[in-house]
């Protein structure tokens, strides 16, 4: 925890920060884990860091992108082949009275909303169709982190740094460009917080 009582998290498993604290993958592990780490610690604000898919090919790979709203929608959800009764968009709560979160927010770098699911998405055509609904980023773990944080009634934010589309060659893009995106995040990181 830093000395501001806030907590940096990260996914870990190849994405890892000296200053983070890794709660796991996808949406089961890092609820658990956060969980945990939230009735123990009691951190004042969350910021997640990682790695995202883009649906959007104009986005430029290794671009940098803030967050404070995440959805969970899975693709038969966009074909019209399931429902759920659960909300499936959330937000962060907000706090003017957190001073790192409002450093975060003013670094300038766009919004996105990001899509967590425990899968990756290698289906271009779905990922127009998350475009087309707002949605720009992918990442395994935020929709997560955001339940967990307003479960706790912490402020959350996420930045991510974008290591693929979603698309056929997610997982190679996201393997070659990897040790990138941690750099940026890394010097990014260093630079405004």
């Amino acid at each position: 925890m830093r000395k501001d009582g806030g907590l940096f998290v990260c996914a870990g498993r190849g994405e890892d920060f000296s200053f983070a604290k890794s709660i796991g993958v996808g949406l089961i592990e890092s609820s658990i884990t956060l969980t945990q780490i939230c009735q123990n610690q009691k951190p004042k604000f969350l910021v997640f860091i990682g790695s995202a898919g883009s649906y959007d090919k104009k986005i430029k790979l290794l671009d940098l992108f803030i967050s404070n709203s995440a959805t969970q929608i899975e693709i038969s959800h966009l074909q019209n082949k399931s429902y759920t009764p659960l909300k499936n968009q959330i937000n962060s709560i907000d706090s003017v009275s957190c001073e790192t979160i409002n450093k975060i927010d003013s670094l300038g770098l766009p919004r996105a909303i990001v899509n967590s699911s425990n899968y990756i998405s290698t289906d271009f055509l779905y990922a127009q169709k998350m475009r087309e609904k707002g949605i720009l980023l992918e990442n395994m773990e935020f929709f997560a982190v955001l339940s967990v944080a307003k479960r706790f009634q912490i402020p959350a934010r996420g930045i991510f740094c974008v290591s693929n589309y979603c698309d056929t060659f997610a997982h190679q893009d996201f393997l070659k460009n990897q040790r990138e995106v941690i750099e940026k995040l890394y010097s990014s990181l260093n630079s405004s917080t």
